[in-house]
């Protein structure tokens, strides 16, 4: 797993209060317990202050929240809009 990856799975652990190892075998993170659009809002918050990125509302879409994989693409590709820095750098 990427280091993003790893970002988001602690990310999503924290915001629903689940051990990492669920958000890692989780088939979607919709399975999770409690990983609503609340859910969302909190994990993609917590990302961009930790990331210092901040994802296009465009791109904002539940099709990429839906694995840990989607998340990390959706802050990877926020990444390589800040100038400066390279694609997949999580800081």
């Amino acid at each position: 797993m990427s280091a993003t990856g790893d970002r988001v799975v602690a990310a999503v652990a924290d915001v629903l209060g689940v051990p990492a190892a669920e958000v890692r075998t989780a088939a979607t993170l919709f399975d999770l317990p409690g990983f609503d659009s609340i859910a969302v809002v909190g994990v993609l918050e917590r990302l961009e202050s930790d990331l210092g990125v901040e994802v296009p509302p465009e791109r904002i879409v539940p099709e990429a929240f839906a694995t840990v994989d989607d998340v990390a693409r959706l802050v990877d590709d926020a990444t390589a809009l800040v100038p400066g820095r390279p694609m997949g750098d999580p800081r």
